[in-house]
């Protein structure tokens, strides 16, 4: 008993790097977190044998525990089918160009309800978050919805708009990209984010009418650190000031964002409209290229306009860009987008220089 009190008290006595432990399983706050409670009751006088005595229990510990948060994220991380897979938020936008350097790779699964989910990796866009999973749903889903709240420094994202993307990987297998509005939040420095997926929706199919909507209740937790300065660094803001008009509305386009994740035009709306649009800018770049940024996403008077990745990366030697808006009224009894589009303001360019 005398032997592991010692141990014990080594333990809270030892200074421990942590990070230099190369397990994957454990995600970046959490290694900070052991790290700050290992130092709490830091003390002279331990010796370098007793130390790698000690070092040696925290990571049997680690890798056995499943009656602590962390132990359960390590254990579900090991089993889990997903964990070697990887869809990164440069494949789900479709960027064929390398933009690791700016992703916050977390690699995190937690299992809920017989549903696995992978929070890959996690990119901080000024006012946007961007993040990746991967879903090992053990059935066959054809579309499929969680609800989510998020919390950045202990402050809870309210009224937020998002826009995502999703598919099917293999049987039972599915990625999800979502880009989240953080507007108000200081993304200059390191963030303290937790993610909360809860209350699985999904249809099984849409073969017939009467599809089932299924739902399962449950939560998938995730927290973590993420920066956005290596990106901040490397956006170019280029001012647009140009205004047309759907109807009573004025759509003021006010800066052209570009970096090598996002390629966007925001601006603010006023006035009123009769009914809801999709719109685009159309055109071409300077070098002949088809180009189109279309409607992503409007929260209040904010609008993006979303460059379209369909056909290429936004290139680094475009210089200019001339675009015509373009609008298609959406059918009130449907909500189902119209290829009807008709142009609703004149051409202009933007000089990227």
């Amino acid at each position: 008993m005398k032997e592991n009190t010692n141990l014990y008290e080594l333990l809270n006595e030892g200074d421990w790097h942590v990070e230099d432990y190369s397990r994957d399983d454990l995600s970046q706050l959490e290694k900070k977190k052991l790290k700050q409670s290992f130092r709490k009751n830091r003390k002279r006088g331990i010796s370098l044998k007793k130390a790698g005595i000690v070092a040696a229990v925290v990571l049997i510990t680690l890798g056995i525990s499943s009656q602590t948060g962390v132990g359960r994220s390590v254990y579900g991380a090991v089993q889990s089918k997903i964990y070697e897979l990887s869809y990164s938020i440069g494949k789900t936008l479709g960027i064929e160009q390398d933009i690791q350097p700016y992703a916050n790779v977390v690699n995190q699964v937690i299992e809920n309800k017989g549903i696995e989910v992978k929070l890959t990796d996690v990119i901080i866009d000024q006012d946007e978050l961007i993040f990746s999973t991967i879903i090992n749903a053990n059935r066959s889903m054809a579309m499929f919805n969680f609800d989510y709240e998020i919390y950045i420094n202990g402050i809870k994202i309210k009224n937020y708009s998002r826009t995502g993307t999703a598919g099917e990987i293999e049987k039972n297998l599915y990625f999800e990209n979502y880009a989240v509005d953080i507007k108000g939040i200081n993304t200059g420095k390191e963030l303290d984010i937790r993610l909360i997926l809860k209350d699985l929706t999904y249809y099984e199919d849409f073969s017939t009418e009467k599809t089932k909507k299924n739902e399962v209740k449950g939560k998938w937790e995730f927290a973590f650190l993420a920066n956005g300065t290596a990106l901040a660094q490397n956006t170019q803001v280029i001012p647009v000031d140009h205004t047309f008009f759907i109807e009573d509305q004025a759509y003021l386009l006010e800066t052209l964002r570009l970096n090598p994740v996002n390629q966007k035009i925001t601006g603010t709306i006023s006035g009123n409209a009769s009914g809801s649009y999709q719109i685009d800018l159309r055109g071409f770049d300077n070098l002949g290229n088809e180009v189109v940024f279309y409607l992503s996403r409007t929260s209040g008077e904010d609008f993006i306009f979303q460059y379209q990745k369909y056909t290429r990366d936004f290139s680094e030697e475009i210089t200019s860009l001339t675009l015509t808006p373009y609008a298609a009224k959406l059918p009130e009894e449907s909500g189902r987008l119209s290829n009807d589009y008709q142009p609703v303001g004149e051409a202009f360019t933007i000089n990227l220089n």
